[in-house]
């Protein structure tokens, strides 16, 4: 009888002990629909380059950034991540999506060592849900400069606010997704304005 007791109770603390299980690891694509227009002909000539944007703190982690309120402390959900690093995804985003536009001779990455004769740059300032107004921050710079002469031909801050369906992370994905299709058409446009009195080669 007392070794069934000693059984029992010491089953009893190791269920205690284990707790329910973790949920499992969810991760988030963002997800770029095409230029609503193709560009009749490149106006960035020769090859572009697209860098990985930059990032600080919390805006270079996988993991889903948030902050209960807006202006308060910033954290980390422990099981949502995205696909990749922001810096490295919004780079292999931007890269397909000036492709598709026809906006460069040819749209490349650093890991080709394609001479380029034009540079994309950028920082991911603001990459977050804010939880309590169900909406998600994106703030990004991008900026396009001349590989030889170090000639600017356009730097621009695109800071976009999303609403979201709910709180939940998985609607806050969804809203960043359309936050990053905004910016990429926005800076699109403002880039096909500023490249158009660059001179054909």
């Amino acid at each position: 009888m007392r070794n069934t007791v000693t059984a029992a109770l010491l089953l009893f603390v190791l269920t205690a002990c284990t707790g329910p299980a973790a949920p499992p690891d969810a991760f988030y694509r963002i997800e770029v629909a095409a230029p609503a227009q193709r560009l009749p002909k490149p106006v960035l000539p020769g090859v572009l380059e697209v860098n990985r944007l930059t990032s600080d703190g919390v805006a270079a982690e996988r993991a889903v950034a948030f902050a209960r309120t807006e202006g308060g402390a910033l954290a980390h959900y422990k099981y949502d991540f995205w696909s990749e690093p922001p810096g490295i995804l919004l780079q292999d985003r931007l890269e397909h999506y000036l492709s598709e536009s026809g906006l460069a001779g040819r749209v490349v990455t650093p890991e080709l060592r394609v001479l380029s004769d034009w540079v994309l740059r950028g920082k991911v300032r603001r990459f977050e849900q804010i939880a309590d107004r169900s909406e998600v921050v994106a703030d990004l710079e991008l900026a396009v400069v001349g590989a030889r002469d170090g000639r600017l031909v356009l730097l621009e801050t695109y800071a976009v606010r999303i609403p979201a369906a709910s709180d939940r992370v998985e609607d806050a994905a969804r809203a960043m997704e359309k936050a990053v299709n905004e910016i990429f058409a926005r800076f699109l446009a403002d880039l096909a304005r500023a490249s158009a009195s660059i001179p054909l080669r």
